[in-house]
């Protein structure tokens, strides 16, 4: 009876340190609801313009600026990893951006993504992208042969097939 009393005792001791923890600690961080991530290892904070669309300014790992703008749909329907990477003369071309998203709704996928990049004078470039799962999310990898200014991500309710998947036995875009 006394060692039932003890594991009661510590089972509850156990359940309300968790609870410490979780209401402590942020369990999840979301780059769209702090408005912050690392943009290649440098925190950045993003602004929301006119439209609602919640826009980080980093410099590309080519020495040059990179504007990303999120829609307000896109931060309805996923999290943002608060971390921005890029690449340059990567393995998936000349100037390469990774994200990683996970869905918050139900029936949001990186399918429903739409990614428009522009160069310097609003000119919209021919890219690539790969999707490979990453935890509960997908890894999502844009290349380019051109250098890019802008990448807008958008929602859209119609599934494209426009991102490569990748399975999850081969390598990571980033």
């Amino acid at each position: 009876m006394k060692g039932k009393r003890c594991v009661f005792i510590l089972m509850a001791a156990l359940i309300a340190l968790s609870s410490v923890i979780m209401f402590s600690v942020e369990a999840e961080a979301d780059g769209f609801r702090k408005r912050l991530v690392k943009f290649d290892g440098k925190v950045t904070k993003g602004k929301l313009d006119s439209r609602g669309n919640l826009i980080f300014i980093g410099r590309g790992t080519w020495n040059a600026p990179l504007k990303i703008r999120f829609s307000p749909f896109v931060r309805v329907y996923f999290e943002l990893a608060p971390f921005i990477e890029t690449e340059a003369h990567g393995i998936l071309g000349e100037y390469t951006v990774t994200f990683t998203f996970v869905p918050k709704a139900r029936g949001a996928s990186h399918q429903n993504l739409r990614f428009r990049i522009t160069n310097r004078d609003g000119d919209e470039i021919t890219s690539n992208g790969v999707a490979a799962p990453n935890g509960s999310g997908w890894a999502i990898g844009l290349a380019t042969e051109l250098e890019p200014f802008e990448i807008h991500v958008s929602y859209s309710s119609e599934k494209s097939k426009d991102l490569t998947p990748v399975d999850s036995e081969q390598s990571n875009p980033s």
